[in-house]
C-alpha cells in the first residue's frame, strides 16, 4: 500500500503536488542542519518520510516544524526525479508530498512518485498540444535535431517541447547553432510523425538532456493527440 490509509483526500493531494510541480516545473524542500527536513514515517516503522512541497510559501510555512536552522530551497524537476528521488529509494525513505501544508499527510515511494511525475509530464504535453495548435522543435538546414536515446542503444530520439521558452534553454545549451521551429499540431500528426515512425526513430515529449526522458513511438503520441482532439470537438 503507497498511500498511508484509505482516504481520497491523499489521492487529490497527491495529485494536486503531481500537477502543480510538472506545471512550475520546480520541486520546494526544507533544508536544515541535518539534511533535507525529514520525519518518521507514520506508516512504517523504521522509515523516514522526507519532505517536500509544490509551493514556496507551503514550504516556508512549514520550514520552523520540520527542521533545524531551516532553508527554503528549489529543486528543478530533472534533478527531483532523476537524482532525489532514486537517492531516496537507495535510502529506503518514503516521501511526503505538501506535508503539514494539506489537512492530511500522503506519502508515496520514491520510484512511484516519479512514475505518476512521467505520466503527468506526458498528459500535460499532449493537452497543451493540442490547447495550443502545435510545438516547437529544434532544427536547422539539414533538417531535425535529434538526441541520443537513454532507453535503446544506438538508437535517436526527437526532442520536442509545448513552450518555446523550454526550447530555447535547451538550444541555448547544447545546440545554439540550432534555430526554433513551431510545427502546428496537425503537421505534426500527418507528416513528422509518419516520417519518424517511417525512419523508426521515437519521440521525446518536453525533452530535458542529460536525463533519462520519456520515449514513445510515434504512432503512440499520434494517438494521444488524436484522441485528445476527438475528446474536444465533443466538449
Amino acid at each position: 500500500m503507497l498511500l498511508r490509509q484509505v482516504d481520497p483526500r491523499h489521492a487529490a493531494v497527491l495529485a494536486d503536488f503531481v500537477r502543480k510541480v510538472v506545471a512550475s516545473r520546480v520541486v520546494w524542500a526544507v533544508a536544515g542542519t541535518e539534511g533535507l527536513a525529514r520525519l518518521p514515517s507514520p506508516t512504517w516503522r523504521a522509515r523516514e518520510t522526507t519532505l517536500f512541497w509544490a509551493a514556496a510559501d507551503d514550504a516556508e510555512g512549514a520550514a520552523a516544524t520540520v527542521a533545524q536552522e531551516p532553508r527554503v530551497k528549489s529543486i528543478p524537476l530533472a534533478d527531483f526525479m532523476h537524482e532525489v528521488l532514486p537517492k531516496l529509494r537507495d535510502l529506503d525513505r518514503v516521501v511526503g508530498t505538501n506535508w503539514r501544508a494539506a489537512p492530511c499527510e500522503p506519502e508515496i515511494e520514491p520510484m512511484e512518485l516519479a512514475d505518476r511525475l512521467r505520466q503527468e509530464i506526458l498528459a500535460s504535453f499532449v493537452r497543451q498540444a493540442v490547447g495550443q495548435g502545435g510545438v516547437y522543435i529544434l532544427e536547422d538546414d539539414q533538417g531535425p535535431t535529434f538526441a541520443a536515446s537513454t532507453v535503446t542503444a544506438n538508437a535517436l530520439v526527437l526532442p520536442v517541447w509545448t513552450q518555446r521558452d523550454e526550447a530555447e534553454v535547451v538550444q541555448r545549451g547544447f545546440w545554439n547553432d540550432m534555430d526554433v521551429s513551431h510545427i502546428p499540431v496537425a503537421t505534426f500528426i500527418e507528416r513528422t510523425l509518419v516520417w519518424l515512425h517511417e525512419i523508426n526513430r521515437s519521440v521525446a515529449p518536453s525533452y530535458t538532456p542529460r536525463v533519462a526522458n520519456i520515449e514513445l513511438a510515434p504512432l503512440d503520441v499520434s494517438e494521444r493527440l488524436k484522441k485528445l482532439q476527438r475528446l474536444a470537438t465533443h466538449v
